[in-house]
């Protein structure tokens, strides 16, 4: 499933603490990590002059190399394979450039606005590259640890939709390789169906959801556990997030085009934008 991962890095510990999920996720899967330092062409430094007028290495670029070499190191340390590159661009241009030519199936970034390489890694950089990436995106959030990462819980938010479809295979992958538990959870949006009959039908479909994702538990190994909520999708996820003291959220960009969209993509922005937690992002198949 995962056989090359993307890993964006700098200077900062949001930075460190995505390091470390690239390469336990790695690990688990044999997978190589591409390690990519992307030098911001619109911030003024990348290029520095010499005596004589000679380009020298700038404070980004040896923050960089930095970053680059740590990555390395504890790549090495972990037996897992990993390359290093830098690279000079838009961030977010870069990052999917190089999902694009180097045949990735994951993303791991830090969210965060500090470092020497100011604005790479930034929230709106994650959020752009959640957006656009054609392959799963997990973007770290959070206290900043060098600890390695545990993923005890996964929360699935889903909505039934195909998105959210793509998105269960990743959460119980991922929970099967680190024999973690699945809690799904579907959240009826109450400013779609207040009361009533629409009320009822959104709680039936959410009732549907839960029974399809208990049989996949059953089906694959993984323990799962099922909520219904009502409220605003977003808001509800994090709380949920919160009361269960989940490791990881997973769900998908695009939900379904009609009442109940849980999983819609103003949704996963708003949980990435807030998020306290590590977010995978997952987009739907591209139709044929």
């Amino acid at each position: 499933m995962i056989d090359r991962i993307l890993l964006p890095v700098d200077d900062s510990p949001e930075s460190r603490q995505a390091v470390g999920y690239a390469l336990a996720l790695a690990d688990a899967f044999d997978a190589t990590v591409d390690a990519l330092a992307v030098l911001d062409s619109e911030v003024p430094g990348v290029f520095d002059e010499g005596p004589t007028g000679e380009p020298v290495a700038s404070a980004a670029r040896v923050a960089a190399r930095t970053a680059l070499d740590a990555v390395g190191e504890r790549a090495a340390a972990a037996g897992v394979h990993a390359t290093e590159s830098v690279v000079v661009g838009h961030p977010t241009e870069a990052i999917l450039d190089a999902v694009d030519t180097r045949a990735v199936d994951l993303v791991v970034l830090g969210a965060h606005r500090r470092g020497r390489l100011a604005r790479f890694l930034r929230r709106s950089v994650a959020e752009g590259v959640a957006r656009h990436a054609p392959v799963p995106v997990l973007t770290v959030a959070g206290p900043a640890t060098d600890d390695p990462p545990t993923l005890g819980r996964v929360l699935l938010a889903t909505d039934g939709s195909e998105s959210a479809r793509v998105a269960r295979t990743w959460a119980f992958e991922l929970a099967g390789a680190f024999g973690s538990t699945v809690s799904a959870l579907y959240v009826v949006e109450t400013r779609l169906g207040s009361s009533g009959v629409l009320r009822r039908l959104l709680e039936e479909r959410g009732e549907a959801v839960a029974r399809e994702i208990r049989v996949h538990g059953a089906r694959t190994g993984v323990p799962v556990e099922t909520a219904i909520r009502a409220g605003d999708p977003a808001q509800e996820i994090r709380a949920f997030a919160a009361q269960r003291g989940v490791d990881l959220v997973v769900l998908g960009t695009h939900g379904r085009m009609g009442i109940d969209r849980l999983v819609m993509g103003s949704v996963a922005a708003s949980v990435l934008r807030e998020a306290d937690r590590p977010v995978l992002t997952v987009r739907p198949r591209p139709r044929a």
